[in-house]
């Protein structure tokens, strides 16, 4: 199954730290989800995709994920989101179905868009303090 990132999986080091160290060896293309918008939860530092018509998200999809990394990927993402199947677009607009983290009926989304560059220079320290405890 192919996964979208959108928001803090973006990132490299939460990737290497969610989902191993073989993520990063991997090809991560870019992608599209088109009728969705990232913004940030309400009085949190991390994003959510909302329906917005005409609106589009940029983000890279992921393939080939083990049973332990989806285990991972699935405890890391909270109650404020929903794992949804939805078509994204890659290699100039192919269509693919992936797994979607979005937004569920606990978010609260703001109407404050997000970008994973304004977060990596403010907010990531903190985010990997508190949400990158190892698993177990």
């Amino acid at each position: 199954m192919r996964y979208f990132f959108y928001g803090t999986l973006l990132d490299p080091d939460v990737r290497a730290h969610i989902l191993g160290a073989w993520i990063n060896r991997r090809d991560l293309p870019a992608a599209r989800l088109p009728g969705y918008r990232r913004v940030q939860i309400r009085g949190r530092h991390y994003p959510v995709v909302v329906p917005a018509p005409g609106a589009a998200v940029e983000g890279v999809l992921a393939a080939g994920l083990d049973r332990g990394a989806v285990l991972r990927l699935a405890r890391f993402e909270s109650d404020e989101y929903v794992d949804a199947e939805r078509t994204v677009l890659v290699d100039g607009g192919r269509a693919l179905r992936a797994r979607v983290f979005v937004a569920g009926p606990l978010a609260n989304p703001s109407d404050t868009d997000w970008t994973v560059e304004v977060w990596q220079r403010r907010h990531k320290g903190a985010f990997m303090r508190r949400h990158c405890v190892p698993f177990r």
